[in-house]
């Protein structure tokens, strides 16, 4: 079993269902086949065919050695305790949205208590993200309040109200979700309807929410659990509007769980996924707050009314970006637990006219190869990027000038990564359950179940849409800028627009300099080279077209297009720094670094490839060129085709963690899979419905028969 096994499991039930277990399959016919035996065999072959060290490509995924040694004693933890696991016989994909809750708040109380109590913080710590990889309920519910509520706490308030606020949030007396999206409106803040009035006589706010489309909906842990909330709303000072504002609500007694007058909250309901987290609305009902808990690091208010407003509005929208950061960790965390259920099944499985594996059919490792590359490029890519956030955050102190010079480029980054990513991933996704056959339907192979959870992604945190519309918008600005002006500004770290600095000399060539896109993987220069100039064109052409009277709208396809090909472009100009090189950058192991430099090759092929008709437009491609790139596209994927166990492996999941019998690490998966059936409520014997729907119709003598 990928679950905990039986005769390991802490659950009182284990013995008497290993007995059941041992009892019914001495009932049936469980002789290996030549198919059920060779499956092992096949696994062992494909990871002893890794041309890397699969422990050193581990080790750096899980961000070197210090950290894989923490990362596999953590999943050693979490194995044990019933708490945090899910122990068989009981089966975590089995859990009812009750269950799910109920447990996922567990794990939170216990992950906590280990916080609280452990003498090594790295392992605690650690421990909290083994239980995020293993339930994504348990990740989003705690990210609600760890992340998201802190963050805007700590990026909005000013040092009186975090410290207030901060202990108590890190020590878990308070539980705070994060109040923007509204019944009527999601990305389009500027539309938010819940009012903050102020009330000069009580030196008070009053919160309201003024009509049905301004109810606060979908909030992560307003169901059930959040004390506090921030709230971003229209706020009214003597009568005027002076724009959006965060407030700090309390919703709930600490104590009792109760509400707080003048606040209503429900649950949303059942949902596709993430069923162990209480997303809630919430209505307030002229709920009064003292004027302290309007966050004011970039806001005043006194006593007598006098207003200050941000230096720039979109501040108030800052917390979006480590958002989407977030989101970003969270893809490398779920879809490559999908691509290594993926990668294992089709390594194991054979069929055909040759019963060849199914891994080698081109139509097969062409889409998960590619996939597998893009986690590697995409984990990076972040890695870079919260370096760069680090720089507009700077401890929190965050330096008004610094910031709002650099958040221009980091909202225009992290939306377009979001954006490509989201996406990308859930492309991925099909593509594993495609390639699984009718055993990716079945809920116990895990991929559903992570389908299912994955959906909100490609909303939460921004429309992919209007995230990678707002980043066209902004790299046109910068367009302008540099051509009209011949501006460029100078920020402390390398933007994600630099090439826009050389747009000139982009717009200037012709055509891509080879005919033979197999030079590209000796010099990623011609990659690089290609993409710069393509993008500054495409940019190009889509603002002559708005001068010459298209509409935003008429150019929306175009603009999100070129969007996603600045994004990826991007993710290949980071990792070309970090392993083109002879010398790959710090913390890149030697033995890791041709893999890693042959993955970056491939994703820049695989731009070139998906985004070739944006280079044809323009006439930098040529069939030819393009014809070339197909096949050079087609050839790194299957050069890289027997790497794939290994590649995966990297991820370091273990059997439990990905939960699907099809994807066991030693490739014995069939038996493996028909005990995870056995094992489950109610698998064999007559339906408790029988007497009541089956045995009224069935027990009918046939009148026609003889006698």
């Amino acid at each position: 079993m990928t679950v905990i096994p039986l005769n390991e499991s802490k659950d009182p039930q284990a013995k008497a269902a290993l007995a059941r277990l041992e009892q019914l399959k001495s009932q049936l016919n469980l002789s290996p086949s030549p198919m059920s035996r060779q499956a092992p065999t096949d696994m062992a072959a494909e990871r002893a065919a890794a041309e890397f060290d699969i422990e050193a490509l581990a080790t750096f995924w899980a961000g070197g050695p210090k950290r894989y040694a923490l990362v596999k004693k953590a999943y050693d933890f979490i194995k044990q305790d019933p708490e945090l696991v899910v122990q068989s016989p009981r089966n975590y994909l089995e859990l009812t949205r009750d269950e799910m809750r109920e447990f996922t708040m567990g794990q939170i109380f216990r992950v906590v208590q280990v916080m609280m109590e452990s003498e090594d913080k790295e392992l605690a710590y650690e421990i909290g993200i083994a239980t995020n990889v293993y339930s994504e309920s348990f990740s989003m519910r705690f990210f609600v309040h760890d992340s998201l509520f802190r963050n805007v706490v700590n990026m909005l308030g000013n040092k009186e109200q975090q410290d207030r606020y901060n202990d108590d949030i890190s020590n878990f007396r308070i539980f705070g979700c994060f109040a923007m999206t509204e019944l009527g409106h999601s990305s389009a803040l500027r539309d938010i309807e819940t009012t903050a009035t102020y009330d000069i006589a009580t030196d008070e706010f009053i919160i309201d929410s003024p009509t049905v489309t301004s109810t606060k909906w979908w909030i992560g842990m307003a169901g059930q659990t959040a004390t506090h909330t921030v709230v971003i709303a229209q706020t009214m000072i003597d009568g005027k509007k002076v724009g959006l504002n965060w407030f700090v609500v309390q919703l709930r007694s600490k104590y009792t769980g109760e509400l707080e007058p003048g606040v209503q909250i429900g649950d949303i309901g059942h949902k596709v996924g993430h069923e162990g987290v209480d997303n809630g609305w919430i209505q307030f009902r002229q709920k009064r707050i003292p004027r302290h808990d309007m966050l004011a690091k970039w806001v005043s208010l006194d006593r007598q009314g006098q207003f200050t407003p941000a230096p720039n509005p979109a501040v108030m929208y800052a917390t979006l970006i480590p958002e989407r950061l977030s989101l970003v960790t969270v893809t490398t965390q779920m879809i490559s637990q999908a691509l290594t259920i993926a990668t294992r099944y089709g390594v194991v499985r054979r069929q055909g006219s040759k019963n060849q594996q199914i891994m080698d059919y081109q139509s097969h490792y062409v889409k998960l190869v590619p996939a597998i590359a893009f986690m590697y490029m995409v984990k990076s890519t972040s890695d870079v990027l919260y370096k760069q956030f680090d720089v507009l955050t700077d401890g929190g102190k965050m330096d008004p000038v610094v910031y709002l010079n650099h958040m221009g480029d980091m909202h225009a980054m992290s939306a377009c990564l979001k954006g490509l990513a989201g996406w990308y991933a859930t492309d991925i996704l099909e593509v594993c359950r495609r390639s699984c056959g009718g055993h990716a339907y079945s809920a116990y192979n895990g991929i559903g179940h992570i389908i299912g959870d994955w959906g909100v992604m490609t909303t939460g945190g921004g429309d992919n849409v209007v995230l990678l519309q707002q980043t066209a918008r902004f790299l046109l600005y910068r367009l302008e800028q540099k051509l009209e002006f011949d501006e460029y500004p100078d920020l402390l770290f390398k933007s994600s627009t630099l090439y826009i600095k050389h747009a000139k000399s982009y717009l200037e060539n012709k055509a891509w300099p080879t005919n033979d896109a197999a030079d590209c993987l000796k010099d990623f220069a011609l990659i690089q080279e290609a993409l710069n100039t393509i993008l500054v064109k495409r940019l190009y052409s889509i603002q002559q077209a708005l001068k010459n009277g298209s509409t935003p709208n008429d150019m929306l396809l175009e603009s999100v297009r070129v969007a996603e090909l600045h994004c990826a472009a991007f993710i290949f100009s980071a990792c070309a720094e970090k392993y083109g090189q002879p010398i790959g950058s710090e913390g890149v192991d030697a033995s890791v670094l041709p893999i890693l430099k042959k993955l970056t090759a491939l994703w820049g092929i695989h731009t070139l490839h998906t985004y070739s008709d944006q280079g044809f437009k323009e006439g930098y491609f040529n069939p030819e060129q393009i014809n070339s790139i197909e096949k050079v596209y087609l050839d790194v994927c299957k050069s890289l085709r027997n790497q794939v166990i290994g590649l995966t492996d990297g991820f370091g999941f273990p059997d439990f963690v990905l939960k699907a019998p099809i994807a066991k690490y030693d490739g014995d998966i069939y038996q493996t899979y028909l005990e995870t059936l056995l094992t489950a409520p109610r698998s064999t014997g007559v339906p408790p419905y029988h007497a009541k729907y089956i045995k009224p119709l069935t027990e009918r003598e046939n009148p026609k028969a003889k006698q």
